[in-house]
């Protein structure tokens, strides 16, 4: 699903008392000079019921009306920059707003409209039936053509507030506000969470980059925001409060340098994309039938198309095949873009062709099961730059019967130059509980703790079921609002109440091992959880407290440590008697941290 925003880099004006510039055209100079990068300009037309001009305090630069509004389009379209609209939608008053909203995107040269719709003060203050009185107004005077999207607060607790599934029907992209700085987190954190909330929505991501931050985590996120979760657009607010230093910043918003999961720092040329749809993309059927019959689409947060299907055991029916016609012969790096959902096969096969000294293809697997809505390289080699070199080709056989596989969008990167990372030797785990002498010590599970379950035990103690983890105590209660520790460095992707007898948890997807390795633990009915969602945690830092999933269990820590992102994109996840499903997701704790501790455990 292309947007408006593809390939563009967008700048938010709100009011010109707001900027120092007296005039419309003196801003669009500055933009031009400050920010030879930036295409386009999104500009604040209307609050609630009211235009614009009704806050602003500069009158070469309100506006008032359309007439104002195609001042604005002339003056930016002179310096060949875009006039997109943006809207606070408050439901305060249907009929007004709406014919503000149309009135605007009626004006000829506005490309779009960005309603926010934050669920703050000053912002939405609707019901679910206004907003569907708004939109449907507001879509039945301008058609189903005309591109809209909402700009959102991306944080979990902000997401259902304002009921997003209405919205849904209506708009065509969501344009998230990471705003890391004014959040007290890191560029990362903010993006991961924006992905993990946002990912599976079914439309576009723009993110909105915090464009008065540092410097160097404006280049931080960028580079993020493209180069690992896809997005095809980046937009920043605001203008008024970006200083030079961060306008270079914007500038150099293209990626053309990233240290990979491999931990080598690789500096970037010529670049293509292909997904399915796409010049350059194929796909059919062994079986005669239409691959339109056997595969089922969706959009993903990148915008682009993604199919997939059932996988195959034992015969490939569907093929794919990625021709990106590379330029010159030399160092390539290819990535696939994993979704996070209907991408659960933990064995897809890619073929590459043309590789130097590799006589016909290369094979690739790779575990689609455990990204979410990233890149993924695949591989780094040299390419011949002969007819078919770089073509990569994908069928459903994996070998599997009961996963899916998605045919997606395939990154080509020619790789300039690259250097290797020191990998951080003290990477490993640690138990989460336990005194620091003896989650140093060598035992798993440590001093006097015991798990009361056992991994992958039939058990009825809530139901009948195969326990995903551990169910870590110490006897007779001791273990009461015990301290609780993240066992490794990570990010916390879930924070908050689970349903049933799950209480309060914390998600975490850990950092890579110097193997690669990459997993996710759960632990849960614990009390005064000390981290949200977002978060970098490291080692040994306390995150919770041992708690009785709120007075309807013992005390006691659920633990468990999942091999796929199931976790991330579900954190209540629960196989019961399904025993294939918790050895397919999930790994023995006490084995994998007796496996994977850090240096100088005894």
């Amino acid at each position: 699903m292309s947007t408006p925003y593809d390939g563009k880099v967008s700048l938010w004006h709100v009011s010109g008392g707001w900027v120092g510039e007296a005039t419309i055209e003196a801003l669009c100079q500055t933009v031009k000079q400050q920010c030879p990068v930036a295409d386009a300009v999104f500009v604040k037309t209307s609050n609630g019921k009211y235009w614009q001009g009704q806050y602003d305090t500069k009158e070469a630069m309100e506006i008032n009306g359309p007439s104002d509004i195609a001042r604005w389009v002339n003056a930016l379209n002179s310096v060949g920059l875009e006039f997109h609209a943006w809207a606070v939608a408050k439901g305060t008053d249907i009929p007004t707003e709406t014919a503000r909203i149309v009135e605007a995107c009626k004006v000829p040269g506005v490309k779009s409209m960005i309603l926010d719709v934050e669920p703050h003060d000053d912002f939405w203050e609707g019901t679910v039936a206004q907003i569907g009185q708004l939109m449907a107004g507001v879509r039945s005077a301008l058609g189903t053509s005309f591109h809209i999207g909402i700009s959102v607060d991306p944080r979990r607790n902000y997401y259902s507030a304002i009921s997003p599934d209405t919205w849904r029907s209506y708009v065509n992209s969501v344009h998230p506000q990471v705003y890391w700085e004014l959040m007290g987190r890191t560029p990362r954190d903010v993006i991961d969470e924006t992905y993990v909330v946002w990912g599976n929505y079914g439309l576009p991501i723009i993110p909105v980059l915090q464009g008065w931050a540092n410097a160097d985590s404006i280049r931080e996120a960028q580079n993020i925001a493209r180069s690992v979760r896809g997005a095809t657009g980046l937009s920043y607010f605001r203008l008024g409060v970006i200083s030079p230093l961060q306008f270079q910043a914007i500038n150099e918003e293209v990626v053309d340098e990233e240290i990979g999961p491999d931990y080598v720092k690789r500096y970037y040329g010529w670049e293509k994309i292909i997904g399915p749809g796409e010049a350059g993309y194929a796909d059919g059927t062994h079986t005669g039938q239409s691959i339109s019959s056997v595969t089922t689409s969706f959009v993903s947060a990148r915008g682009q198309i993604v199919k997939h299907k059932k996988t195959e055991a034992n015969r490939d029916t569907v093929w794919a095949q990625w021709s990106p016609q590379l330029p010159t012969p030399g160092l390539y790096e290819v990535s696939v873009y994993v979704p996070g959902r209907h991408a659960t096969t933990t064995q897809a096969s890619y073929h590459i062709h043309g590789i130097n000294g590799v006589a016909s293809e290369l094979l690739v697997r790779l575990n689609q099961n455990i990204y979410y809505n990233v890149w993924v390289p695949l591989v780094v080699y040299e390419f011949t730059g002969k007819k078919g070199s770089g073509q990569v080709n994908l069928t459903d056989l994996t070998s599997e019967s009961s996963k899916e596989i998605a045919f997606t969008a395939i990154r080509w990167r020619e790789v300039l130059e690259q250097e290797e990372i020191p990998v951080d030797p003290g990477a490993g785990f640690d138990p989460p509980v336990g005194t620091a002498d003896e989650r140093m010590s060598g035992d798993v599970w440590p001093g006097k703790w015991y798990d009361a379950t056992g991994f992958a035990s039939y058990y009825t103690t809530v139901g009948a079921a195969y326990h995903t983890g551990a169910d870590l105590n110490l006897a007779a209660d001791a273990d009461r609002n015990m301290p609780v520790y993240s066992p490794a460095r990570g990010v916390v992707t879930f924070s908050g109440r689970g349903s049933g007898t799950w209480g309060q948890i914390i998600v975490m997807r850990h950092d890579p091992l110097p193997d690669g390795t990459v997993v996710w633990s759960r632990l849960a009915h614990v009390t005064n959880r000390l981290v949200s969602e977002g978060n970098r945690v490291d080692r040994g830092q306390q995150i919770a407290n041992i708690g009785n999933a709120e007075g309807q269990l013992a005390y006691h820590l659920h633990f468990d440590i999942a091999k796929t992102s199931i976790l991330e994109s579900n954190p209540t996840h629960w196989p019961g008697n399904n025993l294939n499903a918790v050895l397919s997701n999930y790994i023995d704790p006490q084995q994998f941290i007796l496996t994977h501790r850090p240096p100088g455990r005894a």
